[in-house]
């Protein structure tokens, strides 16, 4: 059996057969179906992630999206196999491991789409020339999930910015690859630094295809937060460093072994680094325990952010950094499920509740700081500003050009549930509390890489409004209930307490400047 790029001259061969689509890549499928006019003929989508899986609409018409068990069952005599995505290659070793498959068809196809069909064009073109002394960044989620300001922030803007201070740039070309070049003027004119957008990809621009494209293929390393998919055919001597966005608690959404899909991944411990291999499907070589770029900014947060910020003067100041439970549009997929409530909001669900949060907050003189994660779907969060309670838009920070991190140093404590953020504060050994009223029904949506979870949880844990007001009375008055459990799960699951990860993962990679 082999793996043969679709292309006009196989469509004969696809008359009267049976279609199974292998991967649901909506790209893809849309594109597939435009081009070769295939939405009536396709029989069967086949995607092993238990959230693709259902009925998918294409053109009006229902597919059923079943899992990999369906291919063991079914005759292929009378059929062919698309893949559908952009891993052709893993998913057709996948495929040849399908008995039924191998003992019938002599032939798998695979579509490229339009960005595909460019990449192997430039893959071409670049394949003897020597790579450059280039450095590219990118940050956020893949393009279709693309949320504004998170194509340049997290870990891999921190790395940079680390670069950036130390002069790399008189060394190594440092490329953005972001939504709109233009949003980033502050940096117009700096010495080996540019802005590409990641969608000319597939521009019909030629010159800003040519300028993506070459950067691509000829940067020596490649840092990305999260999205890796467009990294997915370098050469063997490019080296793709995962810097992903949170060592946390929750677990992935699907197994996908990213063994080969990029060379290294940054963690802030043994502990995680375990974790990583047996959730990401990485070998112990690929991990390196260096902590996270974005945890130096934790040690040095910005002082203009009372001008910038409309969070009132006090003399205290707790976070809270709820996660996401219903995501944006086109997020749909990480859905968990929707909080019930007037404020849509865990914990402090009634507008009551506000109001007597907000008497308890002015009678320590403190301010509660709520930051709603990017992903999270705002159209069900009600009026839940007050007196002494703040709620940051992610537009206003992104705005104003500050990451999350930046802002943490400022908290005298902080209140999570099973977000990575908390993680990243431990650092900081201040008081810490956890919502966690919906964790069972958390752990049986998403679920979670420690358990039991109560234990790993290095704080407070709040289980009610009653635990909520309770744990703000003790950061006013200055107590630390659950110090001593913070401080023992922090020798385990970080093993450096400093501002030196950007430095430490640069050593590791052996880039001087």
């Amino acid at each position: 059996m082999k793996l043969k790029k679709l292309s006009d001259a196989d469509l004969q061969y696809t008359v009267g057969k049976k279609i199974y689509c292998y991967e649901k890549s909506i790209g893809h499928l849309c594109e597939l179906c435009a081009k070769y006019e295939m939405a009536d003929r396709i029989y069967r989508i086949i995607d092993e992630n238990v959230r693709q899986q259902g009925i998918f609409c294409l053109k009006d018409r229902e597919i059923p999206v079943l899992g990999l068990e369906a291919l063991e069952q079914d005759d292929f005599s009378e059929s062919i196999v698309i893949i559908t995505s952009d891993y052709h290659e893993e998913a057709y070793e996948k495929l040849c491991r399908i008995s039924s498959i191998c003992e019938t068809l002599d032939t798998i196809y695979y579509f490229a789409d339009r960005e595909t069909e460019y990449e192997i064009t430039y893959r071409e073109r670049y394949k003897e020339q020597a790579l450059e002394e280039m450095i590219l960044f990118r940050s956020g989620p893949c393009v279709s999930a693309y949320v504004p300001g998170m194509d340049f922030s997290d870990n891999a803007r921190a790395l940079f910015e680390y670069m950036l201070c130390r002069c790399y740039n008189k060394s190594y070309r440092l490329v953005w690859l972001v939504k709109n070049p233009d949003e980033f003027p502050g940096y117009r004119g700096m010495e080996n630094v540019e802005f590409l957008s990641f969608d000319w990809s597939v521009s019909e621009n030629k010159e800003e295809r040519d300028r993506y494209y070459r950067a691509l293929c000829l940067a020596k390393f490649l840092f990305f937060t999260d999205a890796y998919g467009f990294a997915r055919n370098c050469r063997s001597d490019q080296v793709r460093v995962q810097l992903w966005h949170g060592c946390g608690f929750k677990t992935r959404v699907n197994f996908v072994r990213c063994e080969k899909r990029y060379e290294y991944t940054t963690v802030i411990s043994e502990l995680y680094a375990k974790i990583h291999q047996d959730i990401y499907g990485l070998r112990e070589d690929q991990i390196l325990v260096t902590g996270y770029a974005k945890e130096d900014w934790l040690f040095h947060p910005v002082k203009e952010v009372w001008e910038a910020l409309p969070i009132p003067r006090a003399e205290k100041y707790i976070f809270w950094l709820p996660t996401f439970r219903m995501a944006k549009n086109g997020l749909t997929l990480l859905n968990e499920y929707e909080l019930v409530g007037q404020t849509g909001l865990p914990v402090a669900d009634t507008f009551e509740k506000l109001e007597e949060l907000d008497r308890l907050l002015g009678d320590w003189v403190t301010v509660l700081v709520i930051k709603l994660h990017p992903f999270q779907d705002t159209a069900g969060i009600g009026k839940i500003e007050r007196k002494h309670i703040v709620l940051l838009e992610n537009d206003l920070i992104r705005e104003n050009d500050i990451q999350i991190n930046q802002l943490l140093g400022w908290a005298d404590g902080l209140i999570s549930d099973y977000s990575s953020a908390a993680v990243d504060f431990m650092l900081l050994d201040r008081p810490m509390g956890f919502t966690v009223e919906d964790v069972e029904e958390y752990a049986g949506s998403r679920g979670f890489v420690f358990d039991p979870i109560r234990d790993w949880l290095p704080g407070t844990q709040i289980d009610s409004f009653a635990d909520f007001c309770s744990f703000v009375r003790a950061v006013g008055m200055g107590k630390d209930p659950a110090g001593e459990k913070r401080q023992k799960l922090k020798k385990i699951m970080h093993k450096y307490s400093d501002d030196q990860s950007c430095r430490r993962i640069l050593e590791a990679l052996h880039i001087d400047i």
